[in-house]
């Protein structure tokens, strides 16, 4: 009998305890379903996105592989600036709009339209959290503007700390500004400091280093006729920044 009483306030005391919190449960049941569903969904949506975006840059890119952007027809240079309006509009929070204002960047570059790329690669080096990427653009943007004769801007753009893999490129380029400068010493310390940085890898740079080091060893070089060289360096997208946009 005493067992049974028991049972029964125990039955009571759990009727009493669900009175009171039985709603509360079954929110925080709801809540923790309905935030699994969301995050699931959530999730399933980044992931569309994703694939839609990579799916676009495909595209640009097969587009691109077949000829240089330079020689690109009229129709085909409407469809990369439409396909590339759609990542920087549609998807402009990823990496893949970053890689459209490059490329749109190469047109303009391409074109001679040098305000607009710089303005293009500015944009992505204010906006990218991907720092191998923004020494990538911070490279193409300081040659930019040394196709517009701004030195003093293209030295200040690559007045930064770069990791080892880079910045052998980066004292070449130094290199190079100083030598339109007639800084000839200048030029002849960046070019050594760009030999020392070279890696195994980028052997194939080391002729081309050491003849620009030698115009400078006696002091005795030539300002160069025209910076168009920087023009075709940024129309020519190397073995190593292409693969970094890919």
């Amino acid at each position: 009998m005493a067992q049974h009483l028991s049972d029964e306030e125990q039955i009571e005391s759990l009727k009493r305890w669900w009175k009171d919190n039985g709603a509360q449960l079954i929110l925080m049941v709801v809540l923790v379903i309905g935030s699994w569903f969301g995050w699931q969904q959530w999730q399933d949506y980044r992931e569309q996105q994703a694939a839609q975006a990579s799916s676009i840059y495909n595209d640009i890119m097969e587009l691109v592989g077949q000829q240089p952007v330079g020689t690109l027809n009229d129709d085909d240079r409407q469809r990369l600036q439409d396909l590339a309006g759609s990542l920087r509009t549609d998807h402009k929070n990823s990496q893949y709009a970053q890689y459209a204002s490059m490329m749109l960047a190469r047109m303009a570059v391409a074109d001679a339209e040098l305000e607009k790329a710089a303005t293009l690669l500015q944009g992505v080096i204010d906006s990218s959290d991907d720092d191998e990427l923004v020494d990538v653009v911070r490279l193409r943007l300081a040659r930019v503007e040394v196709a517009r004769k701004d030195y003093s801007t293209a030295l200040e753009i690559l007045d930064v700390e770069v990791p080892v893999a880079m910045s052998a490129l980066y004292a070449e380029l130094r290199g190079d500004i100083y030598y339109y400068q007639q800084d000839f010493a200048a030029a002849r310390g960046a070019y050594q400091a760009a030999l020392s940085s070279l890696s195994e890898s980028e052997s194939s740079a080391l002729p081309i280093l050491k003849l620009k080091l030698n115009q400078v060893l006696d002091g005795s070089a030539k300002e160069p006729a025209s910076p168009i060289d920087a023009v075709e360096a940024v129309q020519e997208a190397k073995a190593g920044e292409d693969e970094s946009e890919s």
